[in-house]
């Protein structure tokens, strides 16, 4: 498979919506807090988001990974600044990245993590930050397998049942 990644476009904007979609039901399967809004509201506010916050902002990178003609992945990622407490050097922070089903586990998820590693290094960048949910195996094991690390638990505590 010949796959080029590539800066998103405005053009690329559709099948991007396609694949939030699929990234946003994956992650709801294994957990049913994962609440994305219903179609087509939740694709038109990240869509806005997109254009309105995201591109044309140089503090974020949205890439698209393209083969035969069709896009078959995305990754995003934006630099953060630390809270002033902690030393002021801007970390990478991935914000999302899904591969499509009909590719996963043929390095499309690995070169999308390289080509946004290289755009964070280029920017003086001392480390990448990321959420992955935790009842969800294949992203675990796919973030372990890129070199990623424990760090912080993130944890849930529900107001309705307590």
């Amino acid at each position: 498979m010949d796959l080029l990644v590539r800066p998103a476009t405005e053009d690329d904007l559709a099948a991007m919506l396609t694949l939030w979609r699929e990234m946003m039901d994956f992650h709801a399967h294994w957990d049913s807090r994962f609440r994305p809004g219903p179609f087509p509201a939740a694709e038109e506010a990240w869509a806005k988001y997109v254009r309105e916050d995201i591109w044309g902002n140089d503090r974020w990178c949205v890439l698209v990974a393209e083969a035969d003609n069709q896009i078959v992945g995305q990754i995003l990622g934006v630099l953060r600044d630390p809270p002033p407490v902690f030393e002021p050097k801007p970390y990478g922070y991935i914000t999302d990245i899904v591969v499509h089903p009909d590719v996963r586990q043929k390095g499309v998820g690995r070169a999308l993590f390289k080509t946004l590693e290289a755009w964070f290094r280029e920017r003086g960048v001392s480390h990448l930050e990321l959420q992955v949910l935790g009842r969800n195996p294949a992203s675990q094991a796919f973030w372990r397998a890129m070199g990623c690390t424990d760090f912080i638990d993130k944890m849930w505590y529900e107001l309705e049942v307590h």
